[in-house]
């Protein structure tokens, strides 16, 4: 099962780390399109937009449609200055003597036009004037009802315009061989005039088709504004500029709409990826494999070897997977920056599951690098989770009610801001303004008032803040199994309300009683010794259940009655009371306890010598001599701190209920017997308990014992007649 869940734990670091890249190697991505997931630069990527965005920007640049505003009043306007004339023209005409001059003044200040007084006498004296001027005002007419505009310049290599016309027709778009500019609009009123007038005389006809060419007038306006508008956008849509992205900057986010240029940069990020996929990959392998390597060597060598050396691997090893696949996933379907990933669960929960802080620290690392390999890996990453992650151990360690896990894990997301704040501070720029208060003030506050800094500390606390609760929720999910119990889960089997405390004390009293006695003993002893109090209480509640299965054959249930080890064979009485603690794990199992406690109850007599039977073994029978091992509790012996403390309590609580008012000296005596007998048999080779743990437990049961055993005063009642 450890060699499945180390896989298992390779292939789901292995898939995080290049899950964009395969899954858009699969399934490219596509325009006006929702992003999947959040693409994040794992490394240090340089995006080029002109390089990527400039041909599609030019592109775009020479189909852009030119927009013209149509004004619906030239035509009229046109048709007034040639009225006008005629109108200036006719009265000149009536004047006698006809005088040229006034001629001359009308069209220079009127139209601009500079003809001599000689040519103005000879228009004036043309008698059909009035009508020849009129037949150009048709023609005016005529061409002004096609699309006019000033010049071919912002239309010039185009195929089409747009013309916006009043409402309610709106934008019209037409051909660019429609449009005629002003000039062509001119040279077509002067081959249509020649055309229609080629009796006339040129002398007098020229002047006329000058002086209404300048009447003409381009009802297109081409609208600066709204064009520059247009071409901003497209310049926008193709920006020049080059952008660096560091480990972890998002490039597109979750479910934006996949624009042109996200287009162009994901292809362009895909490409940087596939440059550094061999190379990555296989060092990614390697790290990985290494770690877990490491890791597994850690729990079986190191964590084995100390308290606790009935550690269960697979709460650490799921711990790692699920948290590599929800860390994942925060990166993949949040918008949020690479901090806000809650990464201090794993801390939290290693600790509520009662495997300790060298667990816990040794998870924080080996996480810590998980975490980096599948986000960006760089070293600043791999520190900040690792901070966190090692306050969030300290933070820990008194953890009893769920309130307490919220409460550390607030103060994970303060430290995480004060993290993030040294990492993001510019110290080249501070350490030269220590000593100058106010120049060292104003360059904090720009630091302050960086709205991209200021979020990425917002989300760093967030991510403090939600890796309590986080740790709350998951830590069901590993307590599903009896080889993850936390102390919650514990304090539900320490209710005296429980069916099978309740079903002990209705069959055997007598050993509810000593069982309740040793749980105030251990807890006193633990308290003193740094064990898990409410593991010891709860173990010492459930130690003996097994004693139901045959009450009567255990001294404390006889209540002074018949003894039947009198009468039977001290082998078959060792079986029966070394198979209190077969029954008692038979029972455990059946009842659904956590492994934890039936650990206990299988090795609070450890491989102990039940020397009072074979003793008598070998009494009552002088042809062979009985085995020891035939003795001896099926084990193990005591693998961790707390087993070792109900074991020596076990026996201690045994022997004192055996004296008769001994005194504090006789007490410590008996005790420390006790304990150095155990420690000749070897009981205690195979869990950490310290000359000073000894010293402390001596000490702490000694006063505990005296204090709940103590004399009391005799009442005249109770005096001998």
């Amino acid at each position: 099962m450890r060699l499945i869940l180390n896989i298992i734990l390779l292939i789901a670091t292995l898939v995080a780390s290049y899950a964009e890249y395969v899954y858009f190697t699969v399934i490219p991505p596509e325009l006006d399109k929702t992003a999947p997931f959040t693409v994040r630069s794992q490394g240090y990527f340089t995006f080029d937009q002109n390089k990527a965005l400039g041909g599609r920007r030019d592109i775009a640049l020479s189909r852009y449609i030119p927009l013209y505003t149509y004004l619906p009043n030239t035509t009229d306007r046109v048709q007034k200055n040639m009225e006008s004339l005629i109108k200036e023209i006719s009265f000149l005409q009536e004047q006698k003597p006809l005088t040229g001059q006034e001629l001359v003044d009308y069209l220079h200040e009127a139209f601009g036009l500079k003809i001599g007084r000689s040519q103005a006498n000879r228009f004036l004296g043309y008698p059909n004037l009035k009508n020849l001027l009129n037949g150009i005002l048709t023609l005016e007419k005529s061409i002004m009802e096609n699309i006019i505009a000033k010049n071919q310049e912002p239309y010039k290599g185009k195929q089409a315009i747009e013309v916006l016309y009043p409402k309610p027709k709106g934008i019209v778009s037409h051909p660019t061989n429609e449009v005629l500019t002003i000039q062509q609009a001119r040279m077509m009123l002067q081959d249509k005039a020649h055309q229609l007038f080629y009796e006339i005389d040129n002398n007098v006809l020229n002047p006329v088709i000058e002086i209404s060419q300048t009447t003409l007038l381009p009802n297109l306006k081409y609208d600066q504004k709204e064009n520059n508008r247009r071409i901003e956008e497209i310049m926008r849509r193709y920006p020049s500029k080059v952008i660096h992205y560091d480990p972890g900057n998002i490039l597109v986010p979750f479910h934006k709409i996949i624009t042109e240029e996200d287009l162009l940069l994901i292809d362009s990020y895909l490409k940087f990826a596939q440059n550094n996929l061999y190379d990555m990959t296989l060092w990614i392998f390697v790290i990985t494999l290494l770690i877990i390597l490491f890791n597994d060597m850690f729990i079986l060598k190191v964590l084995s070897s100390g308290q606790r050396k009935t550690l269960s691997y697979r709460p650490i090893l799921s711990l790692l997977i699920i948290s590599v696949i929800l860390f994942k996933a925060c990166l993949l379907f949040t918008p949020f920056p690479i901090y806000f990933v809650p990464f201090a669960l794993i801390p939290f929960v290693i600790i509520l599951l009662n495997h300790g802080r060298v667990a816990a620290t040794w998870s924080v690392v080996t996480g810590a690098i998980l975490m980096t390999i599948i986000s960006t890996e760089t070293f600043q990453i791999f520190l900040f989770f690792a901070i966190g992650g090692l306050a969030a151990v300290l933070l820990s360690l008194k953890i009893q009610k769920r309130v307490h896990v919220l409460i550390s894990s607030f103060i994970v997301g303060i430290i995480n801001v004060i993290v993030m704040s040294a990492f993001s501070a510019q110290w080249q720029n501070i350490m030269p303004l220590l000593g100058k208060s106010s120049e060292l003030w104003l360059s904090l506050s720009a630091l302050a008032s960086d709205k991209t800094l200021s979020g990425s500390i917002g989300w760093a606390f967030t991510g403090g803040i939600l890796s309590g609760p986080l740790a709350l929720l998951i830590l069901p999910v590993l307590e599903v199994g009896r080889h993850a119990t936390s102390n919650f889960k514990l304090a539900k089997y320490a209710d005296l309300q429980h069916p099978l405390l309740k079903d002990l004390f209705a069959k055997i009293p007598a050993t509810y009683q000593h069982s309740m006695t040793m749980a105030s003993l251990a807890q006193a002893v633990g308290e003193a010794v740094g064990a898990n109090t409410l593991l010891l209480r709860t173990g010492a509640y459930y130690h003996d259940i097994g004693k139901m299965a045959e009450p009567m054959f255990f001294s404390e249930n006889q209540s002074g009655g018949e003894n039947p080890h009198d009468t039977m064979d001290p082998s078959e009485s060792a079986r029966i009371i070394i198979n209190h603690v077969k029954h008692g794990e038979q029972i455990g199992r059946e009842m659904g306890i956590p492994e934890v406690i039936v650990d206990l109850i299988k090795q609070h007599h450890g491989t102990l010598f039940v020397e009072f039977f074979y003793n008598k073994a070998i009494k009552a029978n002088h042809a062979s001599k009985p085995r020891k091992k035939d003795f001896r509790y099926p084990g193990p012996k005591p693998q961790t701190l707390e087993a070792a403390i109900l074991m020596i309590v076990d026996s201690v609580e045994a022997t004192f209920r055996s004296m008769e008012a001994p005194t504090q000296e006789q007490i410590e005596r008996m005790i420390l017997l006790n304990i150095v007998k155990r420690i000749a048999d070897g009981q205690f080779d195979e869990c950490n308990v310290s000359t000073r743990d000894v010293a402390t437990i001596v000490e702490i049961l000694t006063h505990s014992i005296e204090a709940t055993f103590h004399s009391r005063i005799t009442y005249p009642w109770q005096d001998k007649k």
